[in-house]
């Protein structure tokens, strides 16, 4: 049964390679204001993993993040479905989806909290190996999506290898 299970998985797994592109990496982002007054702390940085895979012009994508704040710490994921574009060498993409977000120490405010994120990308596309840029814009929901551009994203750079 178990040999069953694993040719099956591999049969259907090895054609969406064939046209998949798979990508994991790591992603550094500043989450802080630049404009405030009090300067730029560790807490206004944020680190973790990032995971992307694109077939055709579609891409879904998840960073997994290590969330410092002053009071508190969060681990997140941000998801995000869209469509990614590749010219040449560049890849380019927007896509939106939901954010999981987990609260922990004495100051944090809630236990958990979900909201949406729209994400921008650009990517140099270099044989495996892609550097590239990334903002997320976040809201909590769809009626405040206009003024979602009114402050600045978490923007951040990406170092991706492409597994597949």
């Amino acid at each position: 049964m178990k040999k069953i299970l694993v040719f099956v998985l591999l049969a259907a797994i090895l054609p969406a390679a064939a046209f998949a592109d798979f990508q994991l990496g790591g992603i550094a982002m500043y989450k802080g204001d630049p404009s405030a007054a009090t300067g730029i702390s560790v807490s206004d940085f944020t680190f973790g993993g990032e995971a992307r895979l694109k077939i055709a012009i579609f891409q879904a994508g998840v960073s997994a993040l290590y969330i410092p704040y002053t009071n508190y710490t969060s681990i997140g994921a941000l998801t995000d479905v869209g469509l990614s574009l590749d010219v040449l060498f560049f890849r380019f993409g927007a896509g939106i989806g939901p954010n999981f977000v987990m609260n922990f120490g004495n100051g944090a405010p809630n236990s958990a909290s979900i909201g949406w994120n729209l994400k921008f990308m650009g990517d140099v596309n270099l044989g495996g190996l892609a550097l590239g840029v990334v903002g997320y814009y976040k809201f909590n929901d769809f009626n405040n999506v206009g003024s979602v551009f009114s402050k600045l994203p978490w923007l951040g750079v990406t170092l991706m290898f492409r597994l597949f």
